[in-house]
């Protein structure tokens, strides 16, 4: 993709896109001090703002992104695929919030506030790093997927923005039952924060990749659905 191409899309999803990541954890990183001044270990909570929030705002952002496009009718009626704009924009977002969550589990690592799930303690430090990063990066991108594949569904950014957080409350309020769960442990989305302890987090979160891939799948099929999408447009 060309540098005009990249700020072209940029400009036409707007500022939130841009600015709402950064904005998440700017907000974290301040009451994060405010903990610390108060003599109150803030790592649990900064980590939440990696992997609790960014992923919940990536996915809306995503759903904002694929029901509210002003010239969709225009771009059905083109040669290139409107699924493939679609797509284009979901990995703009995606790795700009992955820049981000990158950036600022470097800067909390550097301050040694990094926060690592029991199950890699014992590993060397460059690698608990690195496994490290899978705390926010599966919730990222299940989030981002799920969000694609629900407004290619409903069309209807107020419903996926409702689905999503009706999701991610019932992951935080009965994460003791998809701990106990057998077949809920590979959705569990919010382990490191929530519940560091246990002892299948590296496999939940492999296995929530897979799921992500799942649900990229499905939303990539259902964006093939013309009249779906130009019905949703109208109703926007």
């Amino acid at each position: 993709m060309s540098f005009d191409r990249l700020r072209y899309e940029l400009l036409l999803m707007g500022r939130r896109v841009l600015w709402t990541p950064v904005l998440v954890m700017v907000c974290f990183g301040l009451f994060a001090g405010l903990l610390a001044y108060l003599k109150v270990n803030p790592n649990r909570f900064l980590l939440a703002g990696l992997e609790m929030f960014l992923p919940l705002a990536a996915g809306i952002i995503i759903a904002t992104v694929v029901t509210q496009d002003p010239a969709i009718e225009l771009q059905l009626t083109l040669p290139k695929l409107y699924r493939m704009t679609t797509l284009r924009r979901l990995i703009l977002i995606v790795c700009w919030s992955t820049c981000i969550a990158f950036a600022s589990s470097g800067i909390l690592s550097l301050l040694n506030l990094w926060y690592a799930p029991q199950q890699v303690q014992s590993w060397a430090i460059v690698l608990q790093f690195f496994a490290g990063q899978l705390a926010w990066l599966s919730p990222l991108l299940w989030f981002a997927a799920i969000g694609l594949c629900l407004a290619a569904l409903t069309h209807n950014t107020t419903a996926v923005t409702t689905l999503l957080s009706g999701i991610w409350l019932l992951e935080t309020i009965f994460s003791g039952y998809f701990v106990s769960t057998n077949w809920l442990q590979p959705i569990f989305l919010f382990p490191t924060t929530l519940t560091p302890s246990i002892d299948f987090w590296l496999a939940n979160r492999i296995e929530l990749l897979v799921t992500a891939l799942v649900f990229l799948l499905a939303g990539y099929l259902l964006l093939r659905n013309t009249e779906g999408l130009l019905k949703g447009s109208s109703e926007e």
